[in-house]
């Protein structure tokens, strides 16, 4: 999809503008950053390459046919001296022949002429490699494989880092309105107080600590939205925007039970072991380094060979070459070459392709061991994501009634002005903590997504 197809779904099928900017959800930013990241770029770029790979694989085995023309000019034409053999035979008659005795001895013969123009082609077929023909094509074919896979892992990471700058926005969203609520509640607060004061029932003191209290909340709310600023900015960098491009998000964090969570640990390690792009580019460069092998053997073999040629010649020595001055040659030949002695090359060859087949047999027992970590980790974290949410919730139910009956035991005189701000902060703490707590379980669920390459999944 191109850029401004993008920009077009965006501004139609949404419909989001407000105020100049462009507000986007997690389902339209992701297409943009697919579209502008680099590293997406250059993987589709790497694909296209082991594409052309294949067929250039494919050249090795199919026939090659070459034309030619050449002409050349002899400044020097070379000679030689022969005996003169005419003269040799006809010595029998030298009697009736007087001019055989003024003959030379040795005559001078001119190889060619000045001017030589050939032009004709060449067909040649590799009939047998030695193997290393096939385990070419089924090489190029794995790195075609590799590369496809490379591209889902950049995607795959692009799509988690896009999803955790976007719901880094929509927190920072939630924590600007936790402040405001605050704000508010404070004001509120100092509101009942002063009114209490001007009735004589509330003290100097307990207005001055409402006071306090409205102030110490104001830079908190102008932190948040600085904090909210930031976290757009970060977005825009992910999606490949300009700086000076206005965006808002449109969202929310919300709880989703999520029963791949739930999955047994070993199997969720399984999963991944299959689906995981690098696991499976792994794979293919394994069975690229085998065939590395097949290769490598290979130079220890005789290769067949069948060319055939077709050209024709003229010679002259002069420029004016015409249809019946050339000569044509027609042949066909088979050709067998033995590799004898290579100077130790193609053993040391063969050594180091079996070597790089059990480094990378090593690095796939690596890579799986770290995948399984990786898995555990995210499960754990999935399952703690989990029970800090439920936790989170009765925090907020609990805190948000203390607050309401501290307000209302003040009001009645039957608490003091110290339980009522104890009662807000425990609130804003709790909106806080619950706020977060939804953040890392949707950050924990598409992390454990994300290790068992299943992200696309929860999109």
């Amino acid at each position: 999809m191109q850029l401004w197809k993008a920009g077009l779904l965006i501004l139609f099928s949404s419909g989001l503008m407000a105020q100049g900017k462009m507000v986007l959800t997690l389902e339209e930013a992701i297409p943009i950053a697919l579209e502008n990241n680099p590293e997406i770029k250059i993987a589709e770029k790497e694909l296209t390459k082991a594409q052309a790979a294949v067929w250039e694989a494919y050249s090795t085995v199919m026939p090659s046919l070459n034309g030619s023309v050449s002409f050349q000019h002899a400044w020097s034409i070379q000679e030689t001296t022969i005996p003169n053999f005419i003269k040799f035979m006809l010595g029998p008659m030298a009697q009736m022949i007087p001019e055989l005795a003024d003959m030379p001895d040795y005559v001078k013969l001119s190889f060619g002429l000045e001017n030589t123009f050939v032009y004709g082609v060449n067909l040649t077929q590799p009939l047998y490699l030695g193997g290393a023909g096939v385990a070419g094509i089924r090489m190029s074919m794995a790195g075609k494989k590799a590369a496809l896979y490379n591209l889902e892992m950049s995607r795959q990471n692009l799509i988690h880092q896009t999803s955790q700058a976007f719901f880094s926005c929509i927190l920072a969203q939630e924590l600007v309105r936790v402040q405001e609520q605050a704000m508010e509640q404070a004001q509120a607060n100092l509101d009942i107080v002063e009114k209490k004061y001007n009735a004589g029932s509330a003290s100097g003191f307990d207005r001055m600590r409402a006071q306090v209290e409205v102030a110490n909340l104001k830079p908190e709310v102008i932190n948040a939205n600085n904090n909210l600023k930031m976290a757009l900015t970060l977005l825009k960098n992910v999606l490949g925007m300009e700086v000076n491009t206005a965006i808002d998000v449109k969202g929310s964090l919300n709880y989703q039970k999520d029963e791949f969570g739930r999955t047994e640990l070993a199997e969720l390690q399984k999963i991944a072991r299959i689906n995981r792009p690098e696991v499976l580019a792994l794979g293919e460069h394994k069975y690229i380094t085998s065939k590395n092998i097949n290769i490598a053997r290979s130079q220890f073999l005789p290769k067949l060979f069948f060319s055939t040629d077709y050209s024709k010649m003229a010679m002259r020595n002069d420029y004016k070459f015409a249809e019946r001055d050339f000569s044509e040659g027609f042949t066909s030949a088979f050709a067998l070459q033995i590799p004898l002695f290579s100077g130790f090359r193609n053993a040391k060859g063969y050594q180091k392709a079996k070597l790089d087949y059990r480094i990378m047999v090593d690095s796939e027992k690596q890579l799986n061991d770290g995948i399984d970590a990786q898995v555990e980790v995210a499960y754990n974290v999935f399952q703690e994501a989990d029970q800090k949410y439920k936790s989170a919730v009765e925090s907020v139910d609990l805190a948000e009634e203390a607050l309401r009956l501290a307000t209302l035991m003040y009001e009645e005189g039957a608490s003091t002005q110290l339980d009522v701000l104890n009662s807000q902060l425990a609130l804003t703490r709790a909106r806080l903590n619950y706020i977060n707590t939804v953040f890392q379980y949707q950050m924990a669920r598409y992390e454990l997504r994300k290790s068992t390459g299943t992200l696309e999944g929860i999109l």
